[in-house]
């Protein structure tokens, strides 16, 4: 939902100039001495492509020559439109919030959001719209004046992110953003680094000497010259570190494929302008991640990934995982934990404990009529969480909070067969021409209602596509003709293993 404003600009003329002639001269100078940092990593960064940047976001008197730096290396490469990632400063939320504006301010004219792309983002999981936590954040306005001189007239995708419960929720939100990635686009993640001394709260030493401080900062960088996610959030929860953009930082990382590099361009200080300052201390870094392929090219090589399906014994592991979870909640109410898994030879492969969605099904069987019933179905549609996990998790919820049924009673365990379904990650379908029935679930979503079928259920019952749709509205609260009033839908596939 969008407004008819823009967003202003809010911290022009305090924070940086509001004169655009001034304005457009600093940067210039900016740009100027920066130049040096850049032709010291030519050999890093010539011949590939810089997929994304990092850079500060304090006052310009502070850090604007170490942001023209990230620009810089940047510049003429093309770049149609700006992912923009930064924190907030002002508020506390899970996930992301998008803007509702159509256009953001800047000192050298407005630069337009991409509200098609922020449209599909905002019905995501995760992924929120507020004007009240972009209207006052700073973290983004910092960056708009660069983008505008660098790039020009191009387009924007401003989104703040809170904090994620676990590396599996950055990892899903980018995924979600990954679906709208074009060769043309340029990630620009907005974040100061270590913020020490007593105003910040953060005093792991003392600030005698700025050693230990650059010691501190180039340990966070170590864990982005090699991009990883879970490196950097261990890393992050060891320290400690106050790096605003932490979780910004995480999405971007969710994004970067394993053969990409970080490049350090420059590094500051903010004593280094204000040495008065001697108790207190912000870091600044320029960074630009590099990698010989485009962003095209690493979509389809994780889509590719993510179809290959599982090997015999990753099968054999799973429904292993499923019986005893079952056995060990329905007699002693207890769950399974890792380590209890691993003594019990379960294997967690890499496919194993990478996110996925799954259902666990529980079916009773009717020795009587030869046939097995419904006796519980529970999942999750988003790769939220590890496979294994969510086997783990599904399987109690099954056998003990689907609403439909009483929970499992222990007497029942010898007549119950387990199937596990193994999910691709939804993908929107322009309509529901697009559906194979039988062959994608489907997803079904109306405005803030939805609701999901697994493949198997429209064959099950005989359906045609519209009584299925009709069915999926019926689920989603709605009435039968609700899938016909603007209706999104996304379908998935799955692999299913049975006992």
């Amino acid at each position: 939902m969008f407004g008819t404003s823009k967003r202003p600009l809010k911290f022009a003329g305090t924070w940086y100039a509001s004169n655009p002639t001034w304005l457009a001269a600093q940067i210039d100078e900016f740009i100027a001495s920066a130049q040096a940092q850049i032709d010291k990593q030519q050999t890093a960064l010539s011949g590939r492509r810089i997929l994304a940047l990092i850079a500060p976001h304090a006052g310009y008197m502070y850090s604007g020559k170490t942001a023209a730096t990230s620009y810089l290396a940047a510049a003429g490469a093309g770049v149609k439109r700006v992912f923009l990632f930064g924190p907030s400063h002002y508020g506390g939320f899970r996930g992301a919030v998008l803007p509702p504006y159509k256009s953001f301010a800047t000192v050298f004219g407005d630069l337009n959001v991409d509200t098609s792309v922020v449209s599909e983002l905002r019905h995501c999981l995760l992924f929120d719209q507020r004007a009240d936590l972009h209207l006052q954040e700073h973290s983004l306005e910092l960056q708009l004046a660069f983008i505008r001189k660098i790039f020009g007239n191009i387009k924007i995708i401003p989104i703040l992110f809170g904090k994620s419960e676990d590396l599996f929720e950055s990892k899903f939100m980018a995924s979600k953003i990954a679906e709208h990635l074009t060769d043309d686009d340029l990630i620009v993640v907005s974040s100061d680094f270590t913020h020490i001394g007593p105003r910040y709260g953060y005093t792991p030493f003392h600030m005698s000497s700025l050693d230990q401080l650059e010691k501190l900062d180039m340990e966070a960088f170590s864990c982005l010259q090699k991009p990883n996610l879970e490196t950097f959030l261990s890393f992050f929860e060891r320290t400690g570190d106050t790096i605003c953009g932490v979780y910004a930082i995480a999405a971007l990382l969710g994004l970067l494929p394993s053969d990409s590099a970080g490049v350090l361009l420059d590094y500051c200080t903010s004593q280094e302008q204000a040495p008065e300052e001697k108790d207190n201390s912000v870091s600044y870094l320029s960074i630009a991640f590099t990698c010989e392929h485009s962003w095209s090219q690493i979509r389809a090589a994780g889509e590719a990934s993510v179809q290959t399906g599982l090997t015999d014994a990753e099968k054999e592991s799973l429904l292993h995982v499923a019986r005893m979870t079952l056995e060990s909640y329905v007699l002693e109410g207890k769950i399974p934990e890792m380590d209890e898994l691993i003594l019990k030879n379960v294997a967690l492969t890499n496919k194993l404990i990478s996110p996925h969605g799954a259902f666990v099904t529980l079916y009773k069987k009717d020795v009587a009529q030869q046939e097995s019933k419904l006796r519980g179905c529970i999942g999750n549609i988003l790769p939220t969480k590890p496979l294994y996990k969510a086997v783990i998790d599904n399987t109690v919820a099954s056998c003990s909070r689907d609403y439909r049924f009483d929970p499992v009673h222990p007497s029942e365990l010898d007549n119950l067969e387990l199937e596990i379904s193994v999910l691709t990650p939804p993908k929107r379908v322009e309509s529901a021409k697009d559906i194979k029935l039988g062959e994608d679930g489907i997803l079904l979503h109306v405005g803030d209602c939805q609701s999901v079928f697994l493949p198997q259920v429209a064959t099950e019952y005989g359906w045609s596509l519209e009584e299925t749709l009709e069915q999926l509205s019926l689920k989603a609260g709605l009435d039968r003709s609700a899938w016909k009033r603007n209706a999104r839908f996304e379908v998935f596939q799955t692999e299913s293993l049975h006992e």
